[in-house]
């Protein structure tokens, strides 16, 4: 994999002291010029020759995310004299390929397209009117705006089909995850943003959903990225916050294999798989509001799935999906140790088999909990604010149907929360009315960001034996790892990748909070 890491300063001094910085990490530099005015040849060559990697030099105007605002023959000049001064390459718009012309020494040209207001369906076409324009030797650099997951997804299929050198990817925050996985589908190197630097703060991103440096470099395998790289990844919508990639990267990196995991957001599963049928797409973490749609999309369930009707694991089996739910076994778990921390307290019950446990919600999270209640010998009640929802939840699972507006009165010796009341969609929300939280009982939410949901800090005030999401959710994940990688898991790495998180989040919420 070979990164450019692209620069854009306002002046010549301002852009090698930030390549300077760059190049222990980076493979090419790119220098953008667009702001800069008044570039002489010497200056030129003076900053190239300072650079010890090979020096990409752009100037680029409103057609490519770019400020350049200059003539047409001065561009032109400009981009001849990098050559001359030691460029190794020159990028130059796809309009003004033949204008340009070839250019002196060993310098290469960078022939490239932007597609600023999204990403056509006729991607083909569009690149055989930059093959048409393009000499023996050159690049083709073709990149879209992508509004969406799958825009994404198209571009990389692009890649994949036509070869032969193409660099493309899609920009946008939709689609900054194929600025990582374009090397895997073909490109001969990607571009970032300058990596964070301790002595100075960086420059800005050149494009929008530029990545930095230093995140590309630290969501690649230990031996960087090359065409049998796996890729795995959480899908939801949203999924961009989801603290998987930090879990799972760290325990593929720790297991030492040729994988990376990233958060996808399409708008339509269906479309995303699809789109997703590259063989380097290995299995996904499935989540809301998915999972459904997951299980239905499997070739091979696991009998988890069916009695949920939910699954929020797939892997690649062949062409097609096999379905797992790994949610059931991580809420079970969670549950029977939870009883047993009650217990060592001091308190009743003191096993989940002889529980009484209310799960709130009537979605896949819930259902999963339902299972794992009927698993666990409990006696499972069920709530939700649509009654006839809890009435088919409790129905599947063998348990009692609570109407919502009678929780105040309902008896139970545990709680299973499964909305998304208190999450960073519905932030400092209660489920419900907290006169309906019974003190002293077992409180597992399965919301985990916020790190102390509205629900958890009621539970602690009422003595309860308050257990957060991310236990369930390191839980589930463990399964999942062995679910995709054959292997098992290193769970106190995985643990320690999660506190950590979790020591950030609460950092980072803190310093929100002022």
């Amino acid at each position: 994999m070979a990164i450019v890491v692209s620069l854009l300063e306002d002046s010549l001094e301002a852009l090698a002291a930030s390549a300077r910085r760059q190049e222990p990490l980076a493979d090419l530099i790119e220098l953008r010029l667009d702001a800069i005015r008044g570039v002489s040849e010497d200056a030129l060559r003076d900053v190239i020759g300072s650079i010890s990697r090979p020096v990409i030099v752009t100037l680029h105007g409103p057609e490519a995310f770019g400020a350049f605002s200059g003539s047409t023959a001065e561009r032109c000049e400009i981009l001849h004299m990098a050559a001359r001064a030691g460029a190794s390459f020159v990028d130059i718009d796809w309009q003004l390929s033949l204008e340009l012309g070839e250019v002196a020494g060993k310098c290469h040209r960078i022939v490239s397209r932007h597609e600023t207001q999204g990403t056509p369906q006729n991607l083909t076409e569009l690149l055989g009117e930059v093959e048409a324009v393009v000499y023996e030797g050159d690049v083709i650099k073709f990149v879209t705006q992508a509004q969406t997951c799958e825009d994404g997804l198209r571009v990389l299929r692009l890649l994949r089909e036509r070869g032969g050198g193409l660099v493309a990817f899609a920009s946008g925050d939709a689609g900054s995850f194929t600025r990582i996985l374009a090397p895997i589908f073909g490109s001969p190197f990607t571009y970032a943003a300058p990596a964070v630097h301790s002595a100075k703060e960086p420059s800005r991103p050149t494009a929008p959903g530029q990545l930095r440096l230093g995140d590309m470099l630290a969501l690649a395998p230990p031996g960087g990225l090359g065409p049998e790289t796996a890729v795995f990844g959480v899908v939801g919508n949203p999924a961009r916050h989801s603290w998987s990639p930090r879990l799972f990267g760290m325990a593929l990196k720790g297991a030492r294999l040729d994988a990376l995991y990233l958060a996808f957001e399409p708008e339509d599963f269906e479309t995303f798989l699809d789109l997703a049928d590259d063989e380097n797409f290995r299995g996904f973490s499935v989540t809301a509001p998915f999972k459904a749609a997951a299980m239905a999309r499997a070739a091979h369930s696991e009998a988890t799935c069916e009695s949920v009707g939910a699954a929020n694991t797939l892997v690649r089996n062949g062409k097609g999906w096999s379905a797992f739910n790994t949610d059931v076994e991580g809420v079970r778990e969670t549950l029977r140790r939870g009883f047993l921390a009650h217990a060592q307290r001091g308190l009743e019950p003191e096993t989940a088999a002889s529980a009484r446990i209310l799960v709130v919600g009537a979605g896949g999270a819930a259902r999963a909990a339902a299972r794992a209640t009927s698993e666990l010998g409990a006696s499972l009640l069920c709530a939700a604010r649509r009654d006839e929802a809890a009435q088919d939840l409790a129905r599947d699972f063998g348990g009692q149907a609570l109407a919502w507006d009678s929780l105040a009165d309902a008896e139970y010796d545990g709680l299973v929360h499964c909305t998304p009341a208190g999450s960073l969609a519905q932030p400092g929300v209660l489920p419900f009315d907290s006169g309906a939280l019974r003190p002293r009982t077992v409180v597992l939410d399965a919301v985990y960001r916020p790190l102390k949901t509205p629900l958890l800090a009621a539970a602690m005030q009422k003595g309860c034996t308050a257990i957060p999401g991310g236990e369930w959710f390191v839980r589930q994940a463990l399964r999942q790892f062995e679910h995709f990688t054959s292997q098992a898991p290193n769970e106190e790495l995985m643990r320690a990748t999660f506190a950590h998180a979790f020591e950030k989040g609460a950092a980072e919420e803190s310093e929100a909070q002022g």
